[in-house]
């Protein structure tokens, strides 16, 4: 069943105070800009890693091992990923636990889906609170937060002592500031997205980055606002990544999957969508939410960012180990909104998203099969670039 306006019942939903500034100047960037002779390339060879990321990158079944201030303590007390999560563990987060978290103000605010008047809240450390910062994701056991600031593009871990480090990518702002650049073990982090090449980086040691050849190549001569739309897998093994390729006049998105043990590439989603907005795996790895539309009309000799403007887009589930690359065009989608990002709950049966349907932000949940949608917080607080992420633990209330 879609998701449309008529589902969407403000007065069953709590409402935030304030609507945030509606931004009209984000334009698309010329299609030269963003490809530039994409064709006159040879195709790269397959993959090429440096041997260390296969021995440095870990998957979450690791135990966290060092704190992120670097001294040798480890954080929660050395909560192993995947491994049932104490309070002891979680700290300051376990209010937190199986509720859906967002920003608001000075807050980290949390809602039961089950009972959306039921809202708990954690304070943002002091050196977060003027950099507008953004929700991009948990650790698998839920013990490190990723923020990124709104304003400047940095990007920060909050630990479960409470705790900030900052992890110093480069990925810049701020069209990206939802996507999940932390590893799901919460050592390793997506440092940097240029044409054909992704980095990472050690966030305990800081140490030198660690490439992924991408091929096929995201585009060629990326201006700098333009940030491919990327998402870890639950087990970090894989990165999908978009492709943006040229069709006529249009450039459209596809997407694909790297994998970070054999290097191998392979195409998940064709061309089709206008744009694609943000992307997530589902707990158990075996589907990837894309939240994707169509380019909004022209406006004058440009047409308008839907990465930043309301926009029509769709919920669409994709089967991550399909052997053949879905169409985009004749993918359904589960739900319809004008979405900008969109969560998991940690057992798979429910996703929850940020509908932007005019100058406000709406939380609504919805079952994974499309249907029982419902608005869980109206007229939001968050700025435009908003995230949202599912804290991976369920809740032990």
């Amino acid at each position: 069943m879609s998701l449309t306006t008529s589902l969407l019942d403000p007065a069953a939903a709590p409402s935030e105070v304030g609507d945030p500034p509606f931004d009209e100047s984000a334009t698309r960037a010329p299609v030269e800009l963003l490809i530039q002779e994409a064709k006159r390339r040879a195709r790269r060879r397959r993959i090429t890693i440096a041997a260390i990321v296969a021995a440095t990158v870990a998957v979450a079944a690791i135990a966290t091992t060092a704190s992120l201030g670097g001294g040798g303590t480890p954080v929660g007390g050395g909560a192993v990923l995947g491994a049932p999560a104490s309070p002891t563990a979680l700290g300051v987060f376990e209010p937190l636990r199986g509720r859906i978290v967002y920003v608001a103000g000075d807050e980290l605010r949390a809602v039961d889906p089950a009972d959306p008047a039921s809202v708990v809240s954690v304070a943002i450390p002091d050196e977060l609170r003027d950099k507008g910062p953004v929700v991009a994701g948990w650790s698998a056991d839920g013990t490190r937060l990723a923020l990124t600031s709104e304003v400047i593009g940095e990007t920060y871990v909050m630990d479960a002592e409470g705790g900030i480090a900052r992890a110093r990518s480069g990925l810049g702002c701020c069209t990206f500031v939802r996507e999940p650049w932390l590893a799901p073990d919460g050592t390793t982090v997506i440092d940097l997205i240029t044409a054909d090449r992704l980095y990472l980086r050690d966030l305990e040691s800081g140490g030198p980055h660690r490439f992924v050849e991408l091929d096929p190549p995201v585009a060629e001569g990326l201006p700098s606002w333009f940030i491919p739309i990327h998402a870890w897998s639950p087990d970090g093994s894989r990165i999908a990544y978009t492709v943006d390729q040229q069709f006529g006049v249009h450039v459209q998105p596809s997407v694909y999957v790297v994998d970070l043990d054999d290097g191998a590439t392979r195409a998940l989603v064709g061309p089709g969508f206008g744009h694609i907005r943000h992307m997530t795996w589902s707990p158990d790895g075996s589907r990837l939410l894309v939240v994707a539309g169509l380019w909004r009309g022209p406006t004058g000799l440009t047409a308008s960012n839907p990465l930043t403007l309301p926009q029509e887009t769709g919920l669409y589930l994709v089967d991550t180990d399909s052997s053949a690359p879905v169409s985009a065009s004749t993918l359904p989608a589960i739900a319809m909104g004008h979405y900008v990002a969109a969560t998991w709950s940690p057992d798979g049966d429910e996703i929850a998203a940020l509908d932007f349907p005019t100058q406000i932000h709406r939380l609504v949940a919805i079952r994974s099969d499309g249907s029982a949608s419902r608005v869980l917080v109206d007229r939001m607080v968050p700025g435009l670039f908003a995230g949202l992420a599912w804290h991976p633990i369920p809740s032990s209330r």
